[in-house]
Formats: structure tokens, sequence, C-alpha cells
């Protein structure tokens, strides 16, 4: 393999030490250099940069990595494998650090805030050589001196893109040479240069160049000698490389010549410049001398004037589209190359706006002296402006008197609506209508229950009420407008009571709350014992002492001013008593009488705890619900017969204190 040794001329390198600056090319992202891996570089010098801050995956967050006096550099793998290099200081005292990025189809400036983009770095603060190599043992090195300075090969993809930044941690401004070797990856392009496209462009005499692949800035002679027309037509003057103010290769070429080409066939060649080379891509690779380009250059015509951009609601201005670019300075200001006419609102043209791109514009705006917001047909007529001419196409023809282009606006239109309500016990139903002026053929309602209709008189019915959305969007065709509106279904009805308590002990009264909502003119009590009540809120009532349980629906009925009704119903209980108290004994024999040990009555008792105990201090049982009872089981099995000891504890809720009792059970069988 051949390698050779490129110096990074110094010109590049003005920055002088202590100068906080980023802006050598090579220091950023987008200004890479182009390398291959059939070659090494000599980096004579590395100017002062500070760099910005990138989050290196795996290291410590409190370590702040920089691409710091930076180099950063491009390539492309074209067969997939691992990447060996190495970088060596000038200096073997400075220390060098380096980070890979995978950047393909990616913002450069990803390599700052994405991870995902690192593929292997070394960050490690030992001194002198470093790279990545058969005998890295890691595939990023952290900072500090603990950290090896070799990493793994990274693994590259083929046709993914990658930046690799090499930055001098040292501060010493000495360069380095960098060398790829050891991997099995290839990044040496392999497509022969060649050309890809040519065209010529009448204003200037310029022939611009399409490349199929970028090559080096450095390698294209000013005055273009590296390029011929064949047959001596014209002669080639100067050659502009596009985009090496900002990089180091290219792409595109333009050629300015030193005569007009008549309509005809032409054919560009390369040759060897006047620097003993065609064009050298970044491997040194040069596009054979003798390949060429065919172009071809049309009889010169004019641009027509048949199009404009779609005319939106309330133009205020027009935008003229031509099928191919006319001379800016052929456009007065004025819009005086350009008459308006119509049966619509009266407006005029009073100013032209071009966008000027080399001195051409494929697009004119022309600026009306007002906005339109009605119906209106329109015409734009072609006609000799201030400077005395219409429009020049690049190669000099005027277009012709007589072209004109037909437009028409249409009203704007205003969403506004109306509506009526119809309340009705289980269905209420909105009807809405728009009155479809100004043209309006297209409805859409939206409501807040997501659902949405079309048409100008849509009915919403509605079975739960309150307050609706509503919100119309209507449209011309052109124009369009939304209106959203409120709505307020208050027919709601709904019967709600409380009571006091679900369970009711001796002398306990029952009191009502009444939370019912709507228009109601009516209530309806009914205790389930007793006489009824049409009070909105009944007086407390007293349930009959009885020997045993007892249970009894209390139902409420309310009706609203539309005579509709919505009925809610509850049960209470009322107990023989609320005493708290544990049998002396009991007889789990499955009976149906006394078959549990538990403390009965527990209906005003919260925070409950009962433990049971056996004779030698076992427990057997516990629960913190007083309707949990022990069924006189240990495990499973039936416990034996005797004496057992419980404990007892709760809060009485009626009073608010706090009770402990203990005693002790039978076991009987």
């Amino acid at each position: 393999m051949r390698w050779l040794i490129i110096i990074i001329s110094t010109f590049l390198l003005t920055a002088q030490r202590g100068v906080a600056q980023c802006t050598t090319l090579g220091q950023s992202p987008q200004s890479a250099f182009p390398v291959c891996g059939t070659r090494a570089l000599q980096q004579q010098q590395v100017p002062p940069c500070p760099g910005r801050v990138i989050n290196v995956t795996g290291c410590a967050t409190q370590t702040q990595y920089r691409d710091v006096n930076a180099f950063w550099y491009k390539f492309t793998c074209y067969q997939a494998g691992t990447l060996g290099f190495s970088i060596t200081p000038a200096d073997l005292n400075d220390d060098y650090d380096w980070q890979l990025f995978d950047v393909t189809g990616r913002n450069l400036n990803d390599v700052y805030t994405n991870a995902n983009t690192q593929v292997g770095g070394n960050w490690s603060a030992i001194p002198g050589q470093t790279g990545a190599s058969s005998a890295g043992t890691v595939q990023t090195a952290c900072e500090g001196f603990q950290q090896p300075k070799w990493s793994r090969m990274p693994t590259l993809i083929a046709g993914h893109q990658y930046l690799l930044m090499i930055s001098n941690f040292s501060l010493s401004q000495s360069g380095y040479s960098l060398s790829f070797q050891g991997g099995t990856a290839n990044i040496t392009d392999p497509l022969p240069g060649a050309f890809q496209k040519a065209a010529y462009h009448c204003l200037n005499n310029r022939i611009s160049i399409k490349l199929n692949k970028r090559f080096q800035c450095s390698t294209l002679t000013p005055a273009g000698t590296e390029f011929e027309i064949v047959g001596g037509a014209a002669g080639v003057t100067a050659a502009q490389a596009i985009s090496c103010s900002s990089g180091f290769d290219m792409d595109s070429v333009v050629l300015d010549l030193d005569r007009p080409l008549p309509p005809g066939n032409y054919t560009v060649r390369i040759r060897n410049g006047t620097d003993n080379n065609t064009l050298l891509d970044a491997c040194d690779n040069p596009i054979a001398a003798g390949r060429d380009v065919s172009f071809s250059i049309p009889v010169p015509q004019f641009v027509p004037f048949n199009n404009i951009r779609a005319v939106t609601c309330r133009p205020d201005r027009i935008k003229v589209l031509l099928s191919s670019p006319v001379l800016c300075s052929s456009i007065a200001a004025d819009g005086s190359d350009f008459q308006l006419s119509g049966t619509g609102p009266a407006v005029r043209i009073v100013s032209a706006n071009t966008f000027c791109s080399g001195q051409l514009s494929d697009s004119i705006e022309l600026v009306l002296s007002g906005t339109v917001y009605r119906d209106g047909n329109y015409r734009i007529d072609l006609v000799r402006g201030t400077d005395n001419n219409t429009m020049i196409s690049e190669c000099g023809v005027q277009t012709p008197l007589g072209h004109s282009v037909p437009y028409v606006t249409r009203d704007t239109v205003n969403a506004s609506f109306a509506h009526r309500v119809r309340l009705d016990c289980v269905y209420d139903t909105i009807f809405l209508r728009h009155d479809g002026a100004h043209g309006v053929n297209d409805w859409k309602w939206s409501f807040e229950d997501g659902t949405s209709m079309t048409g100008p008189a849509p009915e919403k019915v509605y079975t739960v009420f309150g307050m609706k959305t509503v919100k119309l969007t209507v449209s011309n065709g052109v124009c369009t407008d939304e209106h959203t509106r409120q709505i307020l279904l208050d027919n709601e009805l709904k019967a709600d009571f409380t009571v006091n308590t679900p369970v009711l002990c001796p002398l306990d009264m029952a009191s009502f709350t009444n939370n019912s909502i709507g228009h109601i003119v009516s209530h309806a009590w009914d205790f389930g014992h007793g006489p009824a009540s049409r009070l909105i809120t009944p007086q407390p009532f007293r349930y009959p002492l009885a020997s045993r349980e007892q249970t009894y629906r209390v139902r409420l009925v309310v009706e609203d001013n539309l005579q509709c009704r919505d009925t809610i119903e509850h049960t209470l209980k009322t107990v023989p008593s609320c005493s708290v108290a544990v049998p002396t004994a009991f007889t789990p024999n499955n009976d149906g009488v006394n078959d549990f040990l538990y403390p009965i009555n527990g209906y005003k008792t919260a925070d409950l705890l009962f433990r049971v105990y056996s004779r030698n201090g076992q427990l057997v049982f516990e629960t913190r619900h007083w309707l949990q009872k022990w069924d006189g089981r240990i495990n499973g099995s039936p416990a034996d017969v005797g004496t057992y000891a419980w404990v007892l504890e709760y809060t009485d809720t009626e009073l608010g204190t706090r009770v402990f009792q203990k005693g002790v059970s039978t076991l009987l069988r």
C-alpha cells in the first residue's frame, strides 16, 4: 500500500495562542477534513479553540468532556469491519483525546447532544500515542490516568458516514500525525471519479458541472486549467468550486468562458491542469484525464407568463410562478410590468418583489393596494413596465405581450350559528343551524364528547345533561372560519340523599340530608314505616324498637318543572342492642346456634382489634373487623374443649373514646 503524507497548509491555522475562537476550517463538524484509509495526515499545528461539551456515554457526568483544541475528520465506510488508527503527537508529552461518531442521516451538531451517535473514544489522561487497536480493552476510555490509552477498534457499518474528533488537551498547539492501519473496514472510496452532468447558463457565460462524488478543493486551479471545451468553441477563463469557503471538498464546479456559446451540442473534457493533476478525491485518486460530459444549448426561448400560486382567502398579494428564471433587473419594482383588472372589489398592483439568486428569480410576488374580502373575477396582464420591457429570460429573450392569467377570489365566511334547545326527561336535543352565507359548502360540527357532524343543520341528542361545547368550522373551498359556543342543558335532575347512620341502635333517630339537584318542584319521602313526608328535608325519624334486627327501605322521589321524576333508595337497619359484648361460651358444632366467638353488636366501633389465646398463651385467632368470627379451629383443625382468653380494644364512634376489654370464653362441643 502506498502511504502519502499530507501536510495541512499552515495558512489555514492562523489562530494564535490564547485566542478563544473556533473559526479555522476543520475545527467544527461542518468543516471536517475528508480522509481515507490510504494516506496518513500530518497536522503541523493545533490552533486554540475552547470547544463545546460532549456528553460521553458511560463516563462520569461531573467530568466535562469538550472538543477543546480539536480538529474533525469525516469519512464513509465502504466495507463493514473494524477501524484501526493511531494518533502520534509531535510532542509525546501531549495528551490527545478522540471520539468517533456515526452521523448517518443526522444533523452534524447531534454529536454534542445525542449519545446514540457515539461509536467509541478515548479520553485517558496518559500522554503520548493513542488510538484504536487490537490491544484495546475498552470501547470508550473515560478521563483519568487509570484509563488505558488505547481503545478497542470500533466496528463500522457499510454505507454509514462517520466523524472523528481529535482533541489536544495539553494546550501546547503542537501537532500530530493520523494514520489508519490494523482494521478490516474499508474507508477508501472505490468509485472512480467522473462527471455527472453539465449545463450552460447564458448569464455571465458559465457552465455548471456536477461531479459524481466529492473532490479536494485545493486540486482545482483558479483559472480552471483542468477543463476545456472540445473543438475550441470557447475558452475557460476561471473556475469556482462550490462550498469550498466552508470546507475542504466540493462536488460542483462553475466554469467562466471567454465568449458566449450559440445554440448547439458541446462537450467539456478534463485534463491535467497547471498543477499537473485533474481533480483528486480524498485519497488523491484523480478523475481520469480525457473524461468528458456533453450538454446542449437550445435556441433561447422566452419565459411564459401563465401560472400563479392558488389564491388564498383575503389575498393582499399574488405569487407568480415561472417555469424558468428571469433576470431580476427586468422586473420593475413598482409592479408596472403587470396590470390588474376585474369585476371584484377595486384593487391594483403597487409593487413587485423578486427572490433573486445570482441575478435570477423563478417567482415574483405582486403586492396589491388592499386586501380582497369578497368574490371577484380578476385578470393579470403582462405589459411593458416603467422599465420599458416585460420579463427577460436568462438568455435575454423578452416575453411578448398578450400573456395573461385569470384568477378568482372568494368571500370571507362567518361560522357564527343559531341554536335552539328542546329539554326532555331522558333526551335533550340541540337544534343547530348555519345560514350557509358567502358560498359556504362545507360544515364540520365538533362536540365536547368527541363526536362530530356535518351539514348546515344537524340535531345533537344528549342523555347526559349539563354544559355542552359546540364548535363549527365552515369553508367555501377557499376561506374558512370557526366559532365555538357553550350551551347549558340545565334540566339535570338527580335524586340523592344521605342517612346519618346505616344502623340505628335503640333510641337512635334517623336523620336525612337531601342532596338532590335540579329544578325540583316536589319531594316524596317514604321511610318504609309510618307516615310519608313532602318536605325538602324531613324531620328526624324514630323507628320502633324490636327484639331482632329489622331492615327498612327509605325512598325519595323528586319531580322537576318539566314533570320529570327521579328516584333513589337507601336501606337502614335497626338493631335491638349496640352494647359490645363477647360471649362467655360458644359451641362450634354447626347447628346454627352460638357457633362462633366474636364481639357482638360492634355497630359503633372503629379501629377494632380482637385476639383469642389458648391456655398456654398461643395466639389462635386475630381480627380487625367485628363481623370476622372465630370458628373454633386452629390451623384448620378443631380446637380442644376448654377455656380461651380474649382481648378486645376499639374506639366508640359515638363517644370518641378508646375501649379496652379482656375476658375468657369456654369452647364447648
